[in-house]
């Protein structure tokens, strides 16, 4: 599991370092390097089995968060073990560091990304369509005459993130290959409709806040909302 191979790096940075020191034969900056990017294409594809697009999809918020917050935070635990490695070589051997990092790197800091970007879909789906962790959370009751009004508008926000959700779920190619090039364009448009659904639902919240005649009333409100506080 990927919160599981973070302490094993070490050793095996050393081991491939042996190689490099010792190996008459096998020492060269190419095979080093191409040895070091096969190490980071093995720790993306166990990461890659730890990830649920299916759950992701269906609203598993909290608990496809955390797998992905692991897959980063065991990429970047990869990236420091071999900058330390690279540290205390170029301190202590008489030999230079010579291998070429960015492309050791470069499908790791992509699929870094590629696991931000998910777990913003997954935010996405908490703050428009009340998911939690595979369960809609319950639709907030807004009184007063506009209150019905209220309640189909926010269900028409809701209805609107599903069908962007559903494109987004249907794009061609591997979401999680990081050399499917096409998802930046479909992540993009992804982002699009959500920047119309901000303002869709601010002007929700300005409309249900004009009704509002007391304090109690208007801390309800600000209670309903409040899944929204960490959007810009």
């Amino acid at each position: 599991k990927p919160k599981d191979i973070s302490e094993k790096l070490p050793k095996l940075i050393s081991l491939i370092r042996i190689i490099w020191v010792n190996s008459p034969h096998y020492n060269t900056r190419e095979r080093l390097t191409a040895l070091f990017r096969k190490m980071s294409n093995e720790i993306i594809r166990l990461c890659c089995h730890s990830i649920s697009l299916d759950r992701i999809f269906e609203g598993y918020v909290n608990s496809s968060k955390e797998d992905l917050e692991g897959c980063i935070s065991c990429c970047q635990a990869w990236k420091e073990h071999y900058l330390r490695a690279v540290q205390m070589h170029t301190q202590f051997s008489n030999r230079g560091w010579v291998l070429d990092q960015t492309s050791i790197f470069a499908q790791v800091d992509a699929f870094v990304q590629r696991c931000k970007d998910l777990i913003e879909v997954c935010e996405c789906q908490y703050h428009f369509a009340r998911w939690e962790d595979g369960k809609q959370g319950p639709l907030p009751c807004f009184f007063g005459a506009q209150g019905p009004q209220i309640t189909r508008n926010l269900l028409e926000i809701e209805d609107i993130f599903h069908k962007n959700l559903q494109t987004l779920r249907a794009v061609r190619g591997g979401i999680l290959d990081v050399k499917n090039t096409s998802w930046h364009e479909d992540y993009n448009k992804f982002r699009g409709g959500i920047k119309d659904l901000e303002v869709m639902t601010q002007n929700l919240i300005t409309s249900a806040f004009e009704l509002v005649r007391d304090v109690e009333h208007g801390v309800l409100l600000l209670d309903t909302f409040h899944r929204l506080a960490t959007r810009e």
